[in-house]
């Protein structure tokens, strides 16, 4: 702890000197001189890699700083460029200030401009200056930083600094650079809200989670990140597959795995997550209406996670055997065992875990002969040998 303190004392001398930058350049508004704030964040990086953290806190610190300056600069320059005649002329239409910036030479804020309309494209303005402008006010947030600061204060046990640093970058993940980062910090927030959960006393857990009226963050964070996923939100589709898994005949389990495919490979484990909260939700529910409404969810979140796992495993198999397509569930489960990264990845990703929770969540929804063919398919074919006997005891003769 004594070391995290002196990590905390580097990143607030930081922190004030950038202030003290910010504050001067609010006075006379120049181009930023030095290293530029993407380049800083590099070196943070760098040392988040070397486990130097305290001087990882102190670049991300200052990146956040020198890109505040750059923005504050950016929306000066813009502001100057305003009052000539022929900008006011040009009105709130962008193709026609950008005419006029390069008309009257006004070289940087035309380069201002290009730069943003090449990174987030034109179509993210509407076609309108002011909302550019309004866009670059609020850029001054940096959330690549902030996530990397919040990476820091988890590793180092600070929960609060780090969820409080974490929201805070997905709060502006509009601003990423690579949008798909705004998935690593919803699963890093949910990974800590599971812990603060798992750490509740079983009376306090009831509490929160019995009643069906507390809402988690844990799954808050994770329903964001199914909030993209084009399957998931359709009502539709996720009904039709309990329409299959309900039907009371030995060929349900292959009309399931035949019908739907889902390349939606970020979503795994929030499915995987999420099927596991829901049926534990469930179990502690004394109504027994909530409790099905839970282990509908469940149901549904194990079917679309075991999906995306059998899309990603038929991708995997066709590149590597020749000729190969898709027969039957129990043929593709046996073909994983070959492969030793296959069986990684799905224990990694819960896969194997997501099988037995459909076959578990079926046959507590009373669709039994779906829930055996799937255990037995499960004990016959899963390459894991603990999945096979857990399947295994399940079967009812």
């Amino acid at each position: 702890m004594k070391l995290f303190k002196k990590f905390l004392v580097l990143a607030l001398s930081v922190s004030l000197f950038g202030e003290s930058v910010f504050s001067q350049t609010s006075i006379v508004v120049r181009k930023p001189t030095g290293e530029q704030y993407w380049y800083i964040l590099k070196q943070a990086q760098d040392a988040y890699d070397f486990g130097d953290y305290g001087q990882c806190i102190s670049y991300a610190e200052l990146a956040k700083n020198v890109r505040k300056n750059q923005i504050l600069w950016e929306q000066y320059t813009l502001d100057q460029s305003q009052r000539s005649r022929a900008m006011r002329d040009a009105g709130d239409d962008l193709k026609n200030v950008m005419d006029a910036l390069e008309k009257t030479k006004q070289t940087k804020a035309l380069e201002i401009v290009n730069s943003y309309i090449s990174t987030y494209g034109e179509s993210a303005f509407g076609g309108s200056f002011s909302r550019l402008l309004s866009f670059i006010q609020l850029n001054s947030s940096y959330p690549e930083a902030d996530y990397l600061i919040g990476r820091v204060y988890k590793i180092e046990g600070e929960v609060e600094q780090a969820s409080r640093y974490m929201k805070k970058a997905y709060e502006a993940s509009n601003l990423l650079s690579v949008g798909d980062m705004k998935y690593d910090i919803l699963y890093d927030l949910a990974d800590m809200a599971k812990n603060q959960l798992d750490s509740l006393s079983y009376a306090s857990y009831l509490e929160k989670i019995g009643s069906g009226q507390y809402y988690t963050d844990y799954e808050k964070y994770l329903l964001d990140v199914l909030a993209d996923d084009q399957f998931y939100t359709d009502t539709q589709y996720m009904n039709s597959m309990e329409k299959i898994i309900s039907a009371n005949d030995h060929k349900a389990i292959e009309r399931f795995f035949v019908l739907y495919r889902s390349s939606s490979d970020r979503s795994l484990k929030a499915l995987e997550g999420l099927a596991s909260y829901y049926e534990n939700t469930a179990s502690i529910m004394e109504d027994p209406a909530k409790a099905r409404i839970e282990r509908s969810k469940a149901l549904k979140c194990a079917a679309l996670g075991t999906v995306v796992a059998v899309t990603r495993i038929q991708t995997i198999l066709e590149d590597r055997v020749t000729d190969y397509h898709y027969t039957t569930i129990q043929d593709m489960l046996k073909r994983c065992a070959k492969y030793p990264d296959i069986i990684r990845w799905g224990n990694e990703n819960g896969v194997w875990e997501l099988f037995f929770t459909l076959a578990d969540t079926a046959e507590d929804r009373g669709y039994a002969v779906f829930a055996t063919d799937l255990f037995t398919t499960i004990k016959e074919c899963c390459p894991e040998v603990y999945w096979q006997e857990l399947a295994s005891s399940r079967i009812r003769n």
